[in-house]
């Protein structure tokens, strides 16, 4: 029976790595006759896996000899040197093996687990906390090959649906997927707001779901989870699908199909279970200012899996990999997908200089672009974003918008990120019942209203790099019912993130006249 017991739980945590808390929450979820065991017992179970070797057990967090003793892995290792602690301790350095940290993000504080100093890391506490006394976990993945049962250009051709660049992209990334798993290991997927990325990576899911791969589909935002999680369920309905995120009920928490969709934090609970990764927005934030986050979706996926990015702004660091030669060590395989599903050339931004932009603001002197970007909004009846640097900002710029014409006083709203009713908001306004939203750059990403106007006020904030102004101008022009719209830049002075903002998108346009994607003039 015990035998039996131990390779449920091999099989049911699979590809996994976890506190030792979390291992017990995870098992006590799934089996009600583990529910009824003491943590002793459970303890004891998980000692049998770890003496067979069929399970690694080390401490989360480790401590190691500076002067190149050996490190201290477990628990009672830790003790030992719990009662030596002093200036001894100073010789010592840390290292988080669940988020792969190091000394900065290590604090010493008193422990009551240990009854004395104990380390633990601040940089993935948000995922639990990880420290020299807690065990860690990983289970290894060990899944049945499973025969191939539909091929490359079969899967493409599912999706008769997709326009001709995304058919291209599509066709891409199956033949990166089919390379040679000791050759290029990431491919990026450079799409235009709007272009419909999300559809282009069908065929290589169902390629791979059918064929018995496993794949992790990551993003850094909750909210891109929550919209993505029904149009998978719709496109992949025969295939078990895990959402997992920070509000996750806690009995799905520890779901992993197949098929997973998650925050990248939740990559963290997983270890070498993915045959692919698709990182979507690779660009955002958190991702891009987190180490932990690309430490966890790299390690994530199998030694031998590959990742596909998807970005309308790739990072500088990833266009460079991109002008590199085929044939040079760093060189980052991808494809462009420059046109709109809808075949009509992106819009394209205008630059509008104001002087004392600040001032005029506060003191509601007129500033001749916003109020006849208001007028002409209101006459048309148009949906309008006009974004701020800073929540500051937002009750000066409504205040003013109000003293210059109070018909907005029930059409228009502020929002942030911290804004408890921000879903109810942008509901409104697809509703038709708000037409304006003033709004920092949280408004930036993830948002399609059909008609929308967009204003962005003192675009030469430092916050409105080049990404960000892409991002800001693709919510324009999305639906093909209105595929143009107006944007624009006011600022004070021209920086160089608008000027490269409006020259990645009519480079983009560019590409896709040439091309021949471009349906409409």
């Amino acid at each position: 029976m015990k035998e039996e017991w131990l390779e449920r739980i091999c099989q049911r945590l699979q590809g996994r790595a976890l506190l030792e808390e979390e291992v017990k929450w995870a098992l006590r979820s799934w089996e009600n006759e583990l529910k009824k065991l003491e943590d002793k017992e459970m303890d004891d179970l998980l000692g049998l896996l770890v003496a067979s070797g069929k399970v690694q057990c080390t401490a989360s967090l480790e401590a190691i000899s500076k002067e190149g003793e050996e490190p201290f892995f477990s628990f009672f290792a830790w003790m030992k040197r719990m009662l030596r602690f002093g200036k001894e301790n100073a010789k010592l350095t840390y290292h988080c093996n669940r988020c792969g940290a190091d000394e900065k993000d290590i604090h010493l504080v008193y422990c009551h687990r240990c009854r004395g100093e104990c380390a633990y890391c601040r940089r993935c506490l948000v995922m639990g906390r990880s420290s020299c006394c807690v065990l860690y976990y990983l289970f290894p993945c060990n899944r049945r090959k499973v025969k191939q049962n539909i091929h490359a250009e079969a899967a493409l051709y599912s999706y008769p649906q997709l326009t001709e660049a995304q058919c291209a992209a599509a066709r891409s990334a199956l033949e990166f997927y089919e390379g040679p798993s000791d050759e290029k290991q990431e491919f990026l997927v450079w799409a235009v707001c709007g272009a419909g990325k999300t559809e282009v990576m069908f065929p290589l899911l169902r390629y791979l779901l059918e064929n018995g791969r496993s794949v992790l589909w990551a993003t850094p935002r909750r909210d891109v989870v929550l919209e993505l999680a029904p149009r998978l369920q719709r496109a992949f309905p025969d295939y078990a699908l895990a959402v997992l995120h920070g509000n996750t009920p806690p009995q799905e928490k520890w779901n992993a199909d197949q098929l997973v969709l998650a925050t990248t934090h939740q990559a963290l609970r997983f270890y070498r279970r993915f045959d692919v990764v698709i990182m979507d927005e690779v660009d955002a934030y958190p991702y891009t200012s987190d180490d932990m986050l690309p430490f966890a979706v790299n390690r994530a996926r199998t030694l031998s899996g590959k990742t596909v990015y998807l970005t309308a702004t790739p990072r500088p660091d990833y266009q460079k990999r991109m002008q590199k030669p085929t044939n040079h060590k760093d060189f980052l395989p991808h494809v462009k997908i420059p046109v709109r599903y809808h075949g009509h050339p992106l819009p394209e931004p205008v630059i509008c200089r104001e002087s004392k932009l600040n001032n005029r603001l506060r003191t509601r002197k007129p500033i001749h672009t916003l109020l006849s970007f208001i007028e002409n909004s209101e006459k048309r009846g148009r949906p309008v974003f006009i974004f701020v640097p800073a929540i500051r900002q937002l009750p000066i710029l409504y205040d003013y918008i109000l003293a210059h014409n109070e018909n907005w006083k029930t059409k228009a709203a502020t929002v942030h990120a911290s804004d408890p009713e921000r879903e109810a908001k942008v509901m409104a306004l697809r509703e038709g019942r708000l037409q304006a939203l003033l709004t920092t750059t949280i408004m930036e990403r993830g948002v399609t209203l059909s008609g929308i106007q967009v204003l962005v006020c003192q675009a030469d904030a430092p916050v409105f790099d080049e990404a960000a102004l892409v991002q800001i101008a693709g919510r324009a022009g999305r639906s093909a019912s209105v595929p143009d719209g107006q944007i624009i830049f006011m600022a004070e002075e021209v920086t160089g993130a608008m000027k490269a903002a409006i020259r990645q998108i009519k480079k983009m346009n560019r590409l896709a006249r040439e091309l021949g994607y471009i349906s409409y003039t």
